[in-house]
């Protein structure tokens, strides 16, 4: 696998992403739930119910005794037409904490990114390391063996024999070790990408195509690079949205202790089953005494009756409609300093959010100093290493030649193998250290890393 495809299956899995991803859609879910609340609500209600005993109907306003059914409809609605700005600077307040939120996300892909370089390019320089050593290996051997014949032949003493025999013995170590440390690199490069144990088995990095490295030693200055990583990077830009968040909340604070004025409206009706109309003629039912004349006479009036009904469902809802209309103003007065600590809060939190803006920046600093301070030093150990290698190849070279013509003993032959080895293993470090602090620049600036 290529870096960009260990980065990108990093990336994927990585759990601190996914709960960065969540975040930035909770925030925007909360902006979005901030621009809806401007709107006026409605809100709608229906009941279905029965009374027994005795009450008063509603719509009829008389006694009921009996089983009686009732329903009730109801539409509502209000609107806050003034809150002290507390709706609109949630509002802004909502849209900053989604930008510092989806920079967080951004944010926590940089960290894991730079994560997964520096175990790439741990495992990278291992591996060369291993190969560098396992060459290394492969001549000592070659000349044990002969050495070997030489000591058959009875042309070199045993105590060369031994010598070849232990550097071979501490040649083999070294391979051994350095495969020990890859296979410890490439485990943590393995977790950093969530790596089942299947995954890992049959796990292999693409040795990435540096070739010569084209090094140089930085120019740049601190406040130079400082300026531009600040000017790009995610946690320093989500740093930023949060205090100006917290900035909103005060004015959102303040605003409980304005007036507040509302707008109201409501549209109800409903359905009784004691509403009864006249259905016909009325019809005479007899007479009844109703009193007498003044010589004793009984006077009598006729009675009538009619047959009832209960108004229609349809009939009732559009008799009983009832529509109002309203507004509230709200004057907090006193309400126990809960507005004046509430304030005080937001503006703590404000410089809180404040210093760790400028905490953000210093450890953005530190970042800058530290990679230019290893870039630059690996350079130097790089030149170093260069030379190193160079004059110890043709030690080697030399000493080889020399041992075979006897003029050397094998002991000394290792001594220049040695130093060879030590000096290409310096080589391979300074190289990646070189790579490494340019590629965690090149991270902090938001600049695409590529081997």
């Amino acid at each position: 696998m290529t870096l960009q495809q260990c980065m990108g299956r990093a990336l994927e899995r990585n759990l601190d992403v996914r709960n960065a991803s969540l975040d930035a859609d909770l925030a925007g879910k909360a902006h979005e739930q901030a621009y809806w609340s401007l709107l006026p609500n409605l809100n709608g209600a229906a009941t279905h119910g029965y009374n027994w005993g005795k009450t008063i109907d509603q719509y009829t306003n008389t006694f009921a005794t009996d089983r009686v059914r009732t329903n009730n409809f109801y539409l509502s609605s209000d609107v806050a037409l003034f809150q002290g700005l507390r709706k609109q600077n949630t509002l802004k307040q909502t849209a900053l904490d989604q930008q510092a939120a989806e920079k967080g996300l951004e944010a926590m892909r940089n960290d894991v990114s730079t994560a997964v370089v520096r175990a790439y390019l741990d495992l990278a320089g291992l591996n060369e390391q291993v190969v560098a050593a396992e060459t290394q290996a492969q001549a000592t051997k070659d000349q044990e063996a002969t050495t070997q014949a030489l000591y058959e032949a009875g042309r070199l003493a045993r105590a060369d024999l031994l010598d070849i025999q232990a550097q071979l013995a501490q040649d083999q170590y070294t391979v051994e070790d350095l495969k020990i440390q890859a296979d410890k690199a490439k485990l943590t490069l393995a977790q950093l990408m969530f790596l089942g144990p299947d995954e890992i088995a049959s796990f292999q990095i693409a040795t990435p195509s540096i070739g010569e490295l084209a090094i140089a030693e930085p120019t740049a200055t601190v406040p130079e690079v400082l300026a531009k990583v600040v000017a790009s990077n995610p946690a320093y830009a989500q740093a930023q949205l949060s205090s100006q968040s917290a900035e909103r909340g005060i004015s959102i604070a303040q605003a409980n202790a304005l007036p507040s004025l509302s707008f109201n409206a409501s549209l109800g009706t409903g359905y009784s089953g004691r509403n009864f109309e006249m259905v016909g003629s009325p019809m005479l039912a007899g007479f009844s005494v109703i009193g007498s004349t003044q010589g004793g006479e009984p006077v009598y009036a006729p009675n009538y009756t009619q047959n009832t009904q209960v108004k229609s469902f349809s009939q009732q809802l559009n008799d009983n409609l009832n529509e109002s209309v309203g507004f509230t103003l709200s004057v907090p007065i006193f309400n126990n300093m809960s507005n004046k600590y509430a304030t005080d809060r937001a503006r703590v939190q404000y410089e809180q959010a404040k210093t760790n803006l400028d905490k953000q920046r210093n450890a953005l600093q530190v970042d800058v100093q530290n990679a230019l301070t290893a870039q630059r030093g690996a350079y130097r150990q790089y030149i170093s290493a260069k030379l190193a290698v160079d004059a110890a190849e043709e030690a080697v070279r030399m000493a080889n030649e020399r041992y075979a013509q006897h003029a050397i003993t094998a002991t000394d032959l290792n001594v220049a193998k040695a130093r060879l080895q030590k000096g290409t293993a310096q080589l391979i470090n300074a190289k990646y250290s070189y790579l490494m602090a340019e590629k965690a620049l090149d991270i902090l600036q938001g600049l695409p890393v590529n081997l």
